[in-house]
């Protein structure tokens, strides 16, 4: 039943199961392992000239990163690989061969792949759902001042209300937002089902309907996360195909509730994305600041540090220690999401990147909240004497020192209290760190980001139908969000710009967010001089003001891309699963990946990636992802391991749809 848009063969793969299946399996992983990069390959061929030198200076100073790590977990296993080994219980564990085709308890290839993934996709929604579930709580009590937060997002609080259906007459902005957060509380936590109103207010009502018919709307974050795990125990589902219900439900929580939920939440919070011009890249660190890096997913304490640092007593306190000032960068998502709201922070470097950015020994203290954090960066703060300071009990680190609020958040009115003990060691550090050798690479470029719906409808003059217009007269070929983690697989970052070159050539506009979007910044595509690598009439279109790369910031401002998707889809009148539009993962590496890319197709978005996941040893659960799902949601997932093949495969795709919708 595969529509015609995807009868071609690539969406097939390089890798096929035949009837002696499990020879066939083996055969695939041990050439797909074969493509895995190498280190010295990362050396050569990482388009980030920063990266290329600092991976050769710390391998001067004898110190070990993930790229090392890679290396010495060669040759990666193949069950594991295949996603054909199960730990779920201690009969096992148990892993699938020719010779016992079924674990201990009768589980076959086809249910422990299914339960594998269902597992993968529990632990994302919890990832970016405890992330989401903080902020809600913040915004809950911000509201009901108990904690002294100011209610930025005015705007977005009347919006989102009016979206829920309350009633606003009488209503101060922080009553609204109190029932907001109670909403967003509600549907992340519900044990008793009931309408899911998030989902209701938020979700096309084309894909609601799919949803109610597949039978798969979701109670509950914390209720599906629970039965998600309660089923997969040993002996409870035995359907491969129920459990993919299962997994599907999952994406739409993931959804929902962890990324549309904790960005409402953020939104009124703090406001919503403004666009800001930065620096980028190792480049832009200093000799002279006091250094503090922003790393994790929790803005809470980042922006209380922030706001902190700029105060007059504590320039003044670093310029007495002889530091210029106090400057901030940015390390995965916490450094974006204060970056387009509070502007000044720069940058550096994606999760996998981290490391190195702690080898250049400019930074004084590196503050980590939750989620991204490598444990490895310890023994690299050790050689250069950075502090690492965590905040966030999910996430200890051993031999960092701890400046955080409790795990009930009970004590969140303590957050300018924590912020100047954090920005007070930071000076300290600056101070007792003089004689410490920088090694800072030259590489640093000026990009654009804080992109959104808001944002471009008011640059577009109130609405975006010139984005509309220049899609369906063929000026833009189709859109794509870029998005996703990195992996050592691959070679470092290089999928994600060898994609972009070639959609950007042939007029594909790029939406970025995320670890993906690192790149995107550091290398000249988010600025407007970025339009010589467009197509004639992408540039056209750009103008003079306009970078091809728009970056909408950290990963669960997926939420905004998926906004501006749906408004455009909306004014050309035709649902998001006909659209040229896709989400594009090339590197994706861990649970939360599984979920964004699940949550998009549930929406109607083909996803793509150069990483195959963990499904191969069953052909069953790999042929429903990788093409079974059309028939039922109307999108699905593709793979291929070379970029320059898989941005092919989106071009045809899009000129496909294109055609299928009558648009030249």
């Amino acid at each position: 039943m595969e529509d015609s848009r995807h009868s071609h063969d690539h969406h097939h793969h390089d890798h096929h199961h035949h009837d002696n299946g499990f020879t066939d399996y083996l055969t695939a992983i041990k050439e797909y392992r074969k493509s895995f990069a190498s280190k010295k390959e990362v050396m050569e061929h990482a388009p980030d000239p920063a990266v290329r030198e600092m991976l050769a200076y710390m391998e001067s100073n004898g110190l070990e990163n993930c790229f090392d790590r890679f290396d010495k977990q060669k040759p990666h296993c193949t069950f594991g690989l295949a996603g054909i080994c199960c730990k779920v219980c201690s009969l096992g564990p148990c892993k699938i061969t020719e010779k016992s085709p079924r674990g201990t308890c009768g589980a076959n290839a086809d249910l422990i792949v299914a339960r594998n993934m269902v597992r993968a996709a529990a632990g994302g929604v919890a990832a970016h759902g405890a992330r989401a579930r903080e902020v809600m709580l913040t915004l809950k009590k911000a509201a009901a001042g108990e904690v002294d937060l100011p209610i930025i997002g005015k705007e977005k609080v009347m919006e989102v209300a009016a979206a829920f259906g309350l009633e606003t007459e009488g209503k101060t902005v922080e009553t609204l937002a109190g029932e907001i957060a109670d909403i967003l509380l509600e549907d992340m936590s519900r044990t008793v089902p009931g309408p899911h109103r998030t989902l209701s207010a938020i979700a096309p009502p084309e894909r609601q309907k799919v949803w109610e018919e597949l039978g798969i709307m979701p109670i509950s974050s914390y209720h599906e996360v629970f039965e998600a795990l309660h089923a997969t125990t040993v002996g409870t589902q035995g359907d491969w195909r129920k459990a993919m219900d299962q997994f599907l439900r999952l994406g739409l929580t993931f959804s929902m509730n962890s990324v549309v939920g904790g960005s409402i939440a953020g939104d009124c919070l703090y406001g919503v994305p403004g666009r800001n011009t930065t620096k980028a890249n190792l480049g832009a660190l200093t000799k002279d600041h006091v250094n503090i890096a922003i790393h994790g997913h929790a803005p809470m304490l980042a922006t209380e540090v922030i706001k902190a640092a700029r105060t007059e007593k504590f320039v003044k306190m670093a310029e007495d220690a002889g530091a210029k000032g106090i400057q901030f960068y940015g390390i995965c998502c916490s450094g974006l999401s204060t970056l387009y709201r509070l502007g000044g922070v720069i940058p550096l470097s994606n999760a996998n990147g981290s490391e190195l950015v702690v080898a250049t020994g400019a930074l004084d203290l590196w503050l980590a909240d939750i989620q991204e954090v490598f444990p490895g960066i310890m023994d690299v703060a050790d050689c250069y004497k950075t502090v690492v300071v965590t905040t966030n009990e999910s996430n200890r680190l051993p031999g960092a020192e701890h400046i955080g609020y409790k795990r009930d958040l009970s004590d969140l009115n303590k957050l300018p209290e924590l912020a100047e003990k954090i920005v007070t060691r930071a000076i300290e550090s600056f101070t007792n760190r003089r004689d410490v050798k920088r090694h800072i690479p030259s590489h640093e470029i000026e990009a654009e980001v804080g992109f959104g719906l808001e944002y471009l409808t008011e640059y577009y003059g109130g609405t975006v139908q010139p984005i509309a217009d220049a899609l369906k007269e063929g000026r833009i070929l189709g859109i794509i969000n870029m998005a996703g983690c990195t992996n050592t697989r691959i070679v470092y970052e290089k999928a994600i710009v060898d994609v972009a070159d070639i959609l950007l050539k042939n007029n594909i506009l790029i939406f970025t967010n995320g670890c993906a979007a690192f790149p995107m910044a550091k290398l000249g595509y988010c600025s407007v001089k970025g339009q010589e690598k467009c197509g004639t009439s992408l540039r056209e279109f750009l103008g003079s003001n306009m970078p091809p790369a728009w970056h909408f910031g950290e990963c669960i401002d997926n939420a905004h891309a998926v906004g501006t998707f749906a408004t455009i889809a909306g004014l050309v009148g035709h649902p998001i699963k006909d659209m040229p539009f896709a989400e594009v993962t090339p590197e994706w590496s861990n649970e939360k990946g599984v979920g964004a890319a699940l949550a998009f197709r549930m929406l109607g978005f083909d996803s793509y990636h150069c990483v195959h996941a963990p499904v191969e040893g069953s052909k069953k659960v790999k042929d429903f992802l990788y093409g079974g799902t059309r028939a039922i949601l109307g999108s699905c997932m593709n793979v291929n391991p070379d970029p320059v093949k898989m941005a092919n495969m989106i071009i045809s795709d899009f000129k496909e749809a294109r055609k299928k919708l009558g648009w030249k």
